[in-house]
């Protein structure tokens, strides 16, 4: 029983591993989509 409490914890960490992991790529992409035109006009007014 010791043996299946250790796998089932580590597929409980696994997966929160990967749940965080996912929703800080979803965050990081959804960061550079709604700072893009502003960075866009940033880069447009300093560049030309």
């Amino acid at each position: 029983m010791k043996n299946q409490a250790k796998i089932t914890e580590n597929i409980k960490s696994t997966y929160i591993v990967f749940v965080i992991a996912f929703l800080g790529i979803f965050a990081f992409l959804s960061a550079v989509l709604i700072a893009w035109p502003a960075l866009a006009y940033i880069a447009s007014r300093l560049l030309g």
